[in-house]
C-alpha cells in the first residue's frame, strides 16, 4: 500500500479540525490522525500514516488505540499477519461522549461536597454548577441517542432537528 498524498486543501482540513479539537482535550497527535483517517478511504498501516502526518510509529500506535477506545476509529486485522491498518469508525459520538461523562463526574463530585466546603452564596453557586453539569451530560447523552435514532431510521443526509 502506498503512501497517500495529501493535497493542500487536506493538509489544511487535518490542521483545521486539530486546532478545533485540542481545546476539547484531544492530545494533538489524536486530533491530527482522527481527521487524517476521516480523509481516508480505506483503514491506513502505521506505516503509511507515520509518513504522511510525519510522527514516530510509536505515537501513531497509542493515537490510534486512543481513538479507537474513544469509538472513532476502528481496528482492521490484516490475515496472516500481526499487521493492523485504522480507518475512521462510523461513530462520532465516543469523545463527546466522554466529555460529557466528565462533566458529570464533576457535577456529582461538586454536589457531594458542596455543603462540607462553602456556605450561603458560595453554597448557591457550587450547587447550581453541580447541578448545571449534570444535567448537560443528560442532555448531550439524550441527544446523541436522539441523532443516533434518526440515521438509524432516515440516514445521515436527513436535515437534524
Amino acid at each position: 500500500m502506498s503512501k497517500p498524498e495529501l493535497t493542500a486543501d487536506q493538509e489544511r482540513f487535518v490542521a483545521d479540525m486539530a486546532a478545533l479539537l485540542i481545546p476539547w482535550g484531544m492530545q494533538p497527535s489524536l486530533a491530527n490522525l482522527y481527521a487524517y483517517l476521516l480523509l481516508c478511504d480505506e483503514p491506513m498501516t502505521l506505516d503509511a500514516i507515520t509518513a504522511t502526518l510525519g510522527m514516530a510509529k510509536s505515537s501513531a500506535s497509542v493515537a490510534s488505540r486512543s481513538l479507537e477506545q474513544f469509538g472513532l476509529a476502528r481496528r482492521h486485522a490484516e490475515p496472516g499477519t500481526k499487521r493492523v491498518r485504522y480507518g475512521a469508525s462510523d461513530s462520532y459520538s465516543g469523545f463527546i461522549s466522554a466529555q460529557a461523562a466528565l462533566m458529570g463526574d464533576l457535577g456529582r463530585l461538586i454536589e457531594s461536597r458542596a455543603r462540607k466546603v462553602a456556605s450561603d452564596d458560595t453554597l448557591t453557586r457550587l450547587r447550581y454548577l453541580g447541578s448545571f453539569n449534570r444535567k448537560m451530560e443528560a442532555t448531550i447523552l439524550g441527544r446523541i441517542r436522539e441523532l443516533h435514532e434518526e440515521f438509524l431510521t432516515h440516514g445521515p443526509d436527513e436535515d437534524l432537528k
